[in-house]
């Protein structure tokens, strides 16, 4: 598929950008959201996943447990120049926020008063 010329055009365009903007979420959320097997949402449980990001599951202290094949951007693209804002909201996405922060790439985080108060307990 990503040989195909028309995803191969979108992916140069995603490769050339100068900011990215991006969501992260509660672990279990995103894997159900994906339709993933039961047999994985046991795994991610078993190795305490409570973030992802771009198909990467990360455990609280930010090490990547799990990643899905996805098109498009991965993780390491996003250590290089560009500027990086992740985007997560909700006093439920405190814990994965902070999982993403203390291995994810340095980004700027847009958030509410009820994940920041929630990470302020933490």
């Amino acid at each position: 598929m990503i040989e195909e010329p028309s995803v191969l055009e979108v992916l140069r365009l995603i490769h050339s950008s100068t900011m990215i903007v991006h969501g992260i979420g509660d672990a279990r959320t995103m894997a159900i959201r994906r339709r993933s097997s039961e047999a994985f949402l046991e795994k991610i449980e078993a190795e305490h996943a409570v973030a992802e990001a771009f198909g990467y599951y990360f455990d609280r202290s930010g090490r990547v447990i799990h990643k899905i094949k996805t098109i498009g951007l991965q993780l390491e693209d996003l250590y290089d120049t560009r500027t990086v804002i992740a985007v997560a909201g909700g006093k439920s996405k405190a814990k994965a926020i902070e999982a993403y922060f203390k291995k994810g790439p340095d980004s700027i985080l847009i958030t509410d008063e009820g994940a920041a108060k929630e990470i302020l307990k933490i």
